[in-house]
């Protein structure tokens, strides 16, 4: 039963690596869109107004492509960066955005 047990836990943490392992090879292909504002290591752009991404929460992320998304952000007139952004957002899945997080989490903030 222990040797069962051992098994599976070992079987579990491979199988959720590998996942993991894809998730951030997906996000990092995704990510190729984001350099030209957020910078090849997410360190933001003063000029082009984007922010650091590297270092913030995924759950802050998520919820900020979530509101470009829904349009809480980015749709006023005014906000030329943030309706370039808004479009950007409207291009991903909800697993797109899963992947994309978990590559930035990668990301030094330093």
């Amino acid at each position: 039963m222990r040797l069962l047990m051992a098994f599976i836990l070992i079987a579990s943490f491979v199988i959720t690596t590998v996942h993991a392992d894809e998730q951030v090879a997906k996000g990092k292909a995704i990510f190729q869109n984001c350099m030209a504002c957020h910078g090849e290591q997410a360190m933001g752009d003063e000029d082009n107004e984007a922010p650091r991404l590297a270092g913030q929460h995924g759950w802050y992320l998520v919820t900020q492509l979530e509101n470009f998304q829904a349009g809480i952000r980015g749709a006023h007139a005014d906000d030329d960066n943030g309706q370039m952004m808004r479009a950007m957002a409207m291009t991903l899945s909800d697993e797109d955005i899963e992947n994309v997080v978990a590559y930035i989490a990668t990301l030094s903030a330093e």
